[in-house]
């Protein structure tokens, strides 16, 4: 975004031309305001600027956020006439207002026939308020008439009001002379609004409606802002310096929720497993990781360990750290080894001593550390969450671990390929509810005794394939018993199909698709036979053999669900070396054993030889 963040003194908006859209709202500064920010430019004091003399501190108005108009814009409103160089306001139009209105003020009861400039407002709606601004004035007998025509007339004849009435009371509520020269001087050059352009790719609406903060409701994220931008904040710095801070804050404050908003949950997902709608306001999470909040059933923990943290130290420390907090996991986020590391390491699931990682503390610990330093501990968290011994891991003992396992695996295999642009899609991941699918399912104990349509579902599935078997048999004896199950299939579609018969046909028909019926039964319940998965609760596909599963993920694929790199190339036997004479019925031992191969190549950094535990930790 190409934007400047500057403070300019008034005399440099006297000759620039304003321009007021539609989505504003009419002026409505009352008298309060307007002599606030009177009693604030007539009671500033500049002074020296330690260790730079050539510089005087000023009186910092808030903001006025523009956008530079292009020629395409301006013909957009050819009725205006908008000759020359024109800003669109997006916020901060009642500032200017009010300003216009003092200088014209100025002008008339001050100057005489030396009047300083005067910039221009147009407006896209109230064009009838250019010409009553250019005439507005006091009247001879120091009265101001008010205009009660429309709302806006009325605000702007009152804010004119406000300040002749000012002036006419300074001597007596302030116990000294008014002297123009020394407000002229502090008005036009030692007081400067923060202007801030922005590139002409923002949407001014949409900026408009971020910008305009509006009421603070009891959230833990509003009240911890109002520590920042409430006028108490920062008291021990300059006011000037004070209102440039937090309008830096409140610009960073809305670049973090934006970010975190981001249709495409990317951002959100990489940094947290926790549902987006959770919050109302997404930058509480960030919050509440700075803050450690964790199982804390407070609701305003947050807010109240940040007040604790500003009483302990400062308020400027405290907004650092929030600030180098987004600006780190920004940098990970950015970074293809961070972000796949980290990612993992936030959504891998619990184990033993394996407690995942606080994304707080990891924040912490990249300030301490060197970067070097840093990337070994990132990649030692990685190995206490794979310290297992793949040989011993079964799917119904180490269920976390075995998931642990595949998950890197996926990860890791994005991360280390030059090929693989595509950063891992931890938002398609957590979009899901996975689980370690059977790559060929060897037992039919997964399905429930009294249903019987998925009984007659994974029949059916099988049919279709061992009619096509049927055809080119490898001999006359396979195409027999082919044959027979075929029609044992037919005949059970009846209510002669009982669990016992089903459950021997199960068998019978598993075998034909099993290549190698004793190292298939030693490793079915091991990481050789599992694969990451997101279906829905299919009991006759879940339980299927290998080959219907294949075609399965293919029309998955096809329709675009979310199918994890490996577990694709496991189904397309892309771990096989055979070639041509690869047989894509069977999940074969030469299959397995090249799977577990790939697994522990990629996966060679963080493997260690260890026994395992049962898996005793229920988050799945």
């Amino acid at each position: 975004m190409e934007d400047n963040l500057i403070p300019i003194p008034i005399n440099e908006l006297l000759n620039k031309q304003f321009f007021i859209p539609h989505y504003q709202r009419g002026y409505r500064w009352i008298d309060l305001q307007v002599k606030q920010l009177l009693d604030d430019i007539d009671s500033f004091i500049p002074r020296e600027v330690p260790g730079k003399p050539d510089e005087k501190t000023f009186y910092c108005l808030q903001p006025v956020v523009v956008k530079l108009m292009t020629e395409e814009d301006k013909q957009n409103y050819k009725e205006h006439n908008l000759a020359g160089e024109w800003y669109e306001v997006i916020d901060g139009q009642q500032r200017l207002t009010t300003i216009y209105i003092i200088l014209q003020y100025i002008n008339q009861k001050w100057k005489g026939e030396d009047k300083l400039s005067q910039f221009t407002l147009n407006y896209e709606t109230r064009t009838d308020c250019v010409d009553f601004l250019k005439n507005l004035k006091v009247n001879a007998d120091d009265s101001v008439d008010i205009d009660k025509s429309n709302i806006d007339f009325y605000h702007i004849s009152k804010a004119l009001q406000t300040i002749r009435k000012w002036q006419l009371e300074y001597q007596k509520e302030k116990q000294k002379p008014f002297v123009q020269s020394k407000f002229l001087t502090k008005f036009e050059e030692d007081s400067k609004i923060i202007w801030y352009k922005v590139s002409h790719a923002e949407k001014s609406q949409a900026l408009f409606a971020r910008l305009n903060i509006g009421k603070i409701p009891l959230t833990n994220a509003e009240l911890t802002k109002a520590l920042f931008l409430s006028n108490e904040s920062f008291m021990d710095i300059p006011a000037e310096e004070r209102k440039i801070k937090q309008f830096e804050i409140a610009k960073l404050w809305d670049q973090m929720e934006h970010k975190l908003n981001e249709p495409d949950k990317k951002f959100w997902s990489f940094i947290t497993n926790n549902k987006r709608e959770k919050y109302d306001t997404k930058i509480e999470l960030i919050l509440d990781l700075i803050s450690d909040k964790n199982d804390q059933i407070d609701e305003f923990f947050t807010f109240l360990e940040f007040a604790k943290r500003q009483k302990e130290g400062s308020l400027l420390a405290v907004w650092q750290e929030i600030e180098h907090f987004y600006y780190t996991i920004n940098e990970w986020y950015n970074d293809k080894n961070f972000y796949h590391k980290i990612g993992y390491l936030i959504t891998s699931r619990h184990f033993g001593a394996f407690k995942g990682v606080n994304l707080g503390q990891l924040v912490k610990d990249a300030k301490a550390k060197t970067k070097e330093a840093f990337k070994t501990q990132i990649d030692d968290l990685i190995k206490e969450s794979v310290k297992v011994e793949l040989s011993e891991l079964r799917y119904e003992k180490h269920y976390n671990q075995l998931f642990n396992v595949l998950l890197l695996f996926n990860v890791e295999t994005n991360r280390a390929s030059d090929a693989i642009s595509e950063f891992y899609p931890f938002k398609q991941h957590k979009d899901n509810i996975w689980s370690l699918e059977h790559i060929h399912a060897r037992r039919s104990e997964n399905f429930e005794q009294t249903k019987r349509e998925p009984w007659l579902k994974w029949l059916e599935l099988h049919k279709n394939l061992l009619e096509e078997m049927s055809i080119q048999p490898t001999n006359d004896e396979q195409k027999e018993l082919l044959v027979q199950v075929i029609e044992k299939i037919i005949r059970y579609h009846n209510e002669q199909l009982t669990w016992e018969r089903f459950s021997n046909l199960f068998s019978e028909i598993n075998d034909i698709f099993t290549s190698d019926a004793e190292s298939m039964d030693r490793d079915s319940e091991g990481i050789r036979n599992l694969a990451l998965l997101s279906q829905p609760d299919n009991a006759a596909l879940n339980n299927s053999v290998f080959e219907v599963k294949r075609r399965a993920i293919i029309q998955m694929d096809k329709k675009g669900s979310f199918i994890p790199v490996c577990t694709r190339r496991a189904f397309m036997k892309y771990f096989n070396d055979e070639g041509l004479n690869t047989q894509n019925y069977f999940w074969s031992e030469k299959d397995r054993e090249s799977y577990i191969n790939d697994i522990v190549k990629t996966l060679n950094g963080y493997l260690t030889s260890n026994s395992v535990e049962d898996d005793t930790d229920d988050d799945e």
